[in-house]
């Protein structure tokens, strides 16, 4: 019976993971722009034209319309299909990882997930992360305080501290040091939430997946691109860098991998 019941919360995992990934692609959209998430209804950006519900099928209807809008044939962005996808992927990997600690943690760990989805897409395309989106981060961290049957509490209240603390230090440090904004204070909330649900060992795995990742990106650009070019990420030459969806990668995997690579790092000097 334990079985049916595990089964059973993977399929809605990917079900529910699948349709909150559609209106993911919503908030990305609309929040920026300061749009209302609920009206108008879904349309065409580029004729207006309303969409009909068969339109609106997660992953299908891209691929139904060849990535078209139905009406007047403008293309339809790659990045709707990417998202719901991996979304939809995001939230049965929690409900196969983390349905054994509890079915609410697992949910926990999907909503998380999707929000830091929401928080790399939209620092990508606009170069900023809403507030909106912050928030319901520290909420579903604080959530996660309850529903998490494996961290102390107090592990998380120091990874908040620590997610908080280090990243403002280097914040206010970075004027004095280099002259300029080193670092987007939205990160800073970022990383203070992002404590809050994965107490302070797996927010320092988080930090040094994301700069190690960041670090890579930028190298693997610099050998196979001309100089000219910009950074992985960053919105014009020499401009502002995206570093909020490399931060959101490292929470992710801390999330799942923190406590392997910790035991690993230990062995290392055992």
């Amino acid at each position: 019976m334990e079985q049916f019941y595990y089964v059973t919360a993977c399929v809605l995992f990917a079900l529910f993971g699948l349709c909150i990934g559609s209106f993911l692609n919503v908030v990305v959209y609309r929040l920026p722009l300061g749009m209302n998430l609920a009206t108008p209804p879904s349309h065409c950006p580029e004729c207006d034209h309303k969409l009909a519900w068969y339109d609106n099928i997660p992953l299908l209807s891209f691929i139904i319309l060849r990535g078209k809008c139905r009406y007047c044939g403008a293309p339809i962005s790659p990045r709707y299909f990417v998202l719901e996808l991996t979304n939809c992927l995001a939230w049965l990997v929690c409900a196969l990882t983390f349905y054994k600690i509890s079915v609410w943690y697992a949910l926990v760990c999907a909503l998380a997930l999707s929000v830091l989805l929401c928080i790399a897409q939209c620092d990508i395309e606009n170069m900023w992360i809403p507030d909106t989106l912050q928030v319901c981060l520290l909420l579903v961290a604080i959530g996660g305080i309850f529903a998490d049957t494996v961290t102390p509490w107090q592990e998380k209240i120091y990874g908040f501290e620590l997610g908080c603390g280090a990243f403002l230090v280097f914040y206010f440090l970075c004027y004095p040091l280099f002259g300029r904004e080193g670092l987007g204070f939205g990160d800073v909330k970022l990383m203070a939430s992002a404590g809050l649900l994965l107490g302070w060992k797996a927010t320092c795995v988080s930090v040094v997946i994301a700069v190690v990742v960041a670090l890579l990106g930028i190298l693997v650009r610099a050998v196979t691109v001309k100089q000219k070019e910009t950074l992985p990420l960053c919105e014009e030459e020499g401009g502002e860098f995206a570093f909020a969806p490399y931060l959101c990668l490292g929470v992710a995997a801390a999330l799942f991998y923190s406590n392997y690579l910790i035991d690993w790092y230990i062995a290392l000097f055992a």
